[in-house]
């Protein structure tokens, strides 16, 4: 069942000052009843008080990602990730994690709530079993810190795009993960089958990764689902048409080349809410568009109406 609508309102809205941005927060959610948001939070860089009080004020739940910094941190060392088999570059997105997560813990004693943690494996530089091994070990120690500081909040790994390192289009726009998704399955259920009770390791789709990897989104949605790994969400957005496949850059449906239209996020909540435990489903979009940006009220307005036909 659909127990929640998410809206990664940063991809239309990054670019602007932090006071535009609050505005934007407490309008969306005056407007469209959106009070649980997906935001990307980097080590070393918390929110601006402006946005922090906005989304107090809501009052807001929150799905924190870390995927920015894995691909921020990535393009400086390309070793760097939960799965690298560096074990220097294996602690430092560790200890970047832990940095995050004492990010959260602040906001949770402002009033928010920290509903998940997102994370994911760094990019891929040797074969995947050692890369899943590694990726093993972090998890289990990402948990142990989350479960003893956020005891309610849910670890999540997303499912990225996985191409190989010939690929044409480069990182991060493509080639984030150095795990395709049966191999996080396996790595997940491992992870799952050896730690605390009642606090499992979830994965989280993204519609637009799953385009960018060559994969048709909704059968690997269901992939998820037919697993006993659990499936927390999925955040749906298109991504960026070229002559060499998808780019990473969040289209959304409202530009006709991105590869998600309405009546595919019609089709993701059907299944969805046939799903046994509780979902999320969200949107994330971008200005981006093939014929040129659109504007931010446009976007921001469309996934408004296109989360309020969904839940």
């Amino acid at each position: 069942m659909i127990a929640d609508k998410v809206l990664g309102a940063y991809a239309s809205i990054g670019g602007l000052s932090p006071a535009e941005q609050a505005r934007w927060y407490r309008r969306l959610a005056s407007e469209w009843g959106i009070t649980t948001w997906e935001i990307p939070l980097l080590a070393g860089l918390p929110l601006s008080l402006e946005v922090v009080d906005a989304l107090a004020e809501i009052p807001s739940s929150l799905v924190v990602t870390l995927v920015a910094q894995w691909a921020r941190s990535g393009q400086k060392n390309r070793a760097y990730g939960l799965s690298s088999l560096d074990e220097t570059a294996r602690q430092a997105a560790l200890l970047d994690a832990f940095s995050v997560l004492q990010q959260c813990l602040a906001l949770s004693q402002h009033g928010l709530r920290i509903r998940n943690l997102v994370v994911h494996t760094g990019q891929r530089t040797g074969d995947p079993i050692p890369h899943a091994i590694s990726f093993y070990q972090s998890l289990r120690e990402l948990r142990v810190r989350l479960t003893s500081l956020l005891p309610d909040c849910t670890l999540l790994v997303e499912v990225t795009d996985s191409r190989p390192p010939e690929y044409a289009i480069p990182f991060p726009a493509a080639k984030k993960a150095a795990l395709s998704l049966p191999e996080l399955l396996q790595s997940v259920a491992a992870v799952n089958r050896d730690g605390q009770a009642g606090h499992p390791v979830s994965l989280m789709a993204n519609w637009g990764r799953l385009l960018v990897n060559g994969d048709a989104p909704l059968g690997q949605i269901r992939r998820i689902l037919a697993s006993d790994v659990p499936l927390a969400g999925v955040i749906l957005s298109g991504a960026g048409a070229g002559p060499d496949g998808f780019t990473d850059s969040h289209n959304s449906h409202l530009d006709g080349a991105s590869g998600f239209t309405s009546a595919d996020a019609a089709a993701c909540a059907s299944v969805l809410r046939q799903a046994t435990g509780p979902v999320f489903i969200g949107t994330k979009c971008s200005r981006a568009c093939v014929k040129g940006e659109v504007l931010t009220e446009e976007v921001l307005a469309a996934q408004g109406r296109l989360l309020k036909e969904l839940v």
